[in-house]
């Protein structure tokens, strides 16, 4: 594959230049909030990781739902549905293997039967014309920390907040490549590295410091409220050793000037 990547990063790139921003789609929808949306994307986290999918599944996974939501009123009793159905896709296209319809009904007790399940996931590939390689925030962070020369805790601590913004709608309102390298910014100034932003990352970031600095603070609201609140299952997976307990780390005050 490594002969490809600059073309499969081209391709992620103009997609991305491309795509609609989804900030405003709730204003379609009549009977789900944000906070419904928050609290699906908290449990879909925590589904995926008992699941053990791989990581880019649970990014493309939201990704579908915010794209379909955008497209497709749902009735608030269709919403895990829909959730559970991203997830079965996503999986499909990024997993090794991928979970069986009748585990992820057992997943929602039940709530849904097999023929609504598959059912979904036609209406979703309609949707979205069966596209589902869509530039996540995944395949950018993915870059962005091998151009960062990173430890296993910068990566770590800048997964950490990528998934603090994953139950946030107004993330929505930066691109996926953005959001990126706010991450990693803001994770290399909580963990004191210097300098905070290097000309290797510009160069693949395509972003500058001052670029950045809006999503950064956002970001920094959402790390300081991390472990508050309901929607704690990204601090819960972080606090574990194996992800270096970044969880634990204390967020900053405010961005360095």
């Amino acid at each position: 594959v490594s002969e490809y990547i600059d073309d499969i990063y081209h391709y992620y790139w103009v997609t991305e230049a491309h795509s609609q921003a989804l900030s405003n789609y709730m204003s379609i929808q009549t009977e789900i909030t944000p906070h419904m949306r928050g609290v699906l994307v908290n449990w879909l986290i925590e589904v995926h990781f008992k699941l053990d999918l791989m990581p880019e599944t649970l990014y493309l996974t939201v990704t579908l739902l915010d794209q379909y939501l955008s497209q497709v009123t749902v009735k608030r009793s269709d919403m895990q549905l829909v959730g559970l159905t991203a997830l079965l896709l996503a999986s499909k296209y990024e997993d090794f293997w991928h979970p069986r319809v009748k585990d992820l009904i057992s997943i929602s007790a039940e709530t849904y039967t097999r023929d609504q399940m598959l059912g979904m996931e036609k209406l979703i590939l309609r949707k979205l014309k069966f596209r589902l390689n869509a530039p996540t925030p995944y395949v950018f962070m993915v870059r962005f920390i091998k151009a960062a020369q990173s430890n296993m805790k910068l990566e770590h601590m800048a997964f950490f907040l990528i998934d603090l913004c994953l139950v946030e709608y107004e993330t929505l309102a930066f691109k996926p490549s953005l959001l990126c390298a706010s991450t990693l910014y803001l994770a290399r100034c909580t963990l004191q590295i210097t300098p905070s932003w290097t000309p290797l990352l510009q160069k693949h970031a395509r972003y500058d410091v001052s670029q950045i600095r809006d999503c950064a603070d956002m970001m920094l609201k959402f790390h300081k409220a991390a472990g508050k609140g309901k929607l704690t299952v990204a601090y819960e997976k972080y606090s574990r050793k194996e992800l270096s307990a970044v969880a634990g780390v204390k967020p900053l005050d405010r961005l360095p000037h």
